[in-house]
């Protein structure tokens, strides 16, 4: 009786711990929201036949349908979700085979167009091969003791990553497969892996890199994208739309000028996705960007506190380090983008960029830490 007592109160305090993180997720919807509609509403001059609110309106049901997703997701147990992780997979394979099956957009098969809704697979990428590490670790008990041979301990979980990147990598979106590399990277040595394995996975990233450029992989913008950075160094002339997010920035200052009173938001072509960052300095000034930086280090501080003293199970670990990891790597590389720190990379800023694909991911995804918190052992 005294174990139950004790069990109730510890999954008591473990989900009074995850609280926090849901009024964090909650605010950045909110702030999002704002921040969005003060740089979308001008696409009305440029298309005179939408609505002011249009990409406001389409946001907001964004987040409605990934809230759903996310409900869906988190009522599931996690020894569910860690049992049907192959089938996702072999789901994941087939959406990413697929989009090869529909028209080009700008030149990428990235998307599956629905109709009603063009999903983009590569995003749901990130997080399946989370759920897809954590349920293949937590199957063959990867922890100290854990005894097997090379081959099952490196090379399978290794050429999975590598197989869903080299999917991501040839639609082609280079970033993404960058990204997946590094979460499948990190989980594997968050899970136990031996640090002398680093070594063999930095020479299969040099022998990558040597492929990538002898056999001419990499599409002409990309290779442009990477000699504007390289420009950037050099004191060159960087990109034009980086330009802009930068001055832009700079004109914010430490306030801003107020929200809606922009003017570099119509000189950037998509400037409510990847650049949004950049009107929010100069709308909001150095105090909005440093309030939204610090909602997203508060954030992914809670989860890893949650993964670290309110869980049990080290696969329901995983996934919420993977989570947390994911959403500090992408805001890195998109706020970096914008201060001209790395190439322009089609990266969306957590919870705030418009997209319902990466909405929908990253709802899904956090309905995954749900289950893992309040279904652990």
């Amino acid at each position: 009786m005294g174990k139950q007592e004790g069990s109730g109160v510890e999954t008591r305090n473990r989900v009074l711990n995850f609280k926090g993180v849901l009024y964090f997720l909650s605010i950045l919807l909110v702030f999002g929201l704002i921040i969005l509609y003060s740089a979308s509403y001008i696409m009305v001059y440029r298309w005179p036949g939408i609505d002011f609110s249009y990409y406001f309106t389409r946001q907001v049901l964004n987040i409605v349908i990934g809230l759903v997703f996310m409900f869906v997701i988190a009522i599931i147990p996690i020894d569910k979700h860690l049992q049907w992780a192959p089938a996702y997979l072999v789901g994941l394979i087939l959406l990413l085979v697929a989009v090869f099956f529909f028209p080009a957009k700008s030149g990428t098969h990235r998307w599956i167009d629905l109709g009603f809704y063009d999903l983009q697979p590569s995003e749901l990428a990130k997080f399946v091969i989370i759920l897809f590490l954590a349920s293949y670790f937590d199957k063959r008990q990867f922890q100290e003791n854990w005894k097997v041979d090379f081959f099952d301990k490196f090379l399978i979980p290794v050429g999975w990553i590598l197989f869903i990147s080299f999917l991501v990598f040839r639609e082609p979106d280079l970033s993404t497969s960058v990204i997946i590399l590094s979460i499948g990277f990190l989980l594997m040595f968050v899970a136990g892996l031996r640090y002398y394995y680093f070594f063999l996975l930095a020479g299969l990233a040099v022998l990558a890199l040597v492929a990538v450029f002898q056999f001419e992989l990499l599409k002409p913008y990309q290779l442009d994208r990477l000699r504007g950075f390289l420009d950037f160094f050099k004191g060159s002339t960087v990109d034009t739309q980086v330009q802009i997010g930068i001055d832009a920035i700079s004109s914010g200052g430490v306030l801003g000028g107020g929200l809606a009173l922009g003017d570099y938001k119509y000189l950037l072509p998509v400037q409510f996705t990847d650049f949004i960052f950049a009107i929010l300095g100069e709308e909001l000034g150095f105090v909005g960007m440093a309030f939204l930086l610090i909602l997203y280090y508060l954030m992914a501080r809670s989860l890893i506190h949650v993964a670290i003293k309110g869980i049990n199970r080290p696969a329901g670990k995983l996934i919420v380090v993977g989570y947390a990891y994911l959403v500090l790597i992408q805001v890195i590389i998109n706020v970096g983008v914008v201060l001209g720190v790395f190439p322009p990379t089609g990266i969306p800023l957590p919870f705030i960029s418009y997209g319902g694909s990466s909405m929908l991911a990253y709802l899904g995804g956090f309905g995954l830490v749900i289950s893992a918190v309040t279904h652990d052992e």
